[in-house]
């Protein structure tokens, strides 16, 4: 059985997004190639409790904060 984190790595390698309410988690070069090449996640979340936007290097950092974000707001 594949774990939710599991399945959103693999979205996110497959250059899919995941959302959560106002929340979201994705690939940002598959839409915008930064200059140097690299690949970076972006979590974003406009709510005005939890206003939050942030690139990671790492996928699993990312996720980390997706899931955190996610917490408060349920």
């Amino acid at each position: 059985m594949i774990s939710h984190r599991d399945r959103i790595s693999n979205k996110l390698f497959n250059g899919l997004y995941e959302e959560y309410k106002s929340l979201s988690i994705c690939r940002i070069n598959d839409f915008y190639p930064l200059r140097s090449g690299k690949i970076k996640y972006q979590v974003h979340n406009d709510t005005h409790r939890h206003l939050f936007s942030e690139l990671y290097d790492d996928i699993d950092e990312a996720i980390d904060k997706f899931f955190e974000i996610r917490k408060k707001i349920r």
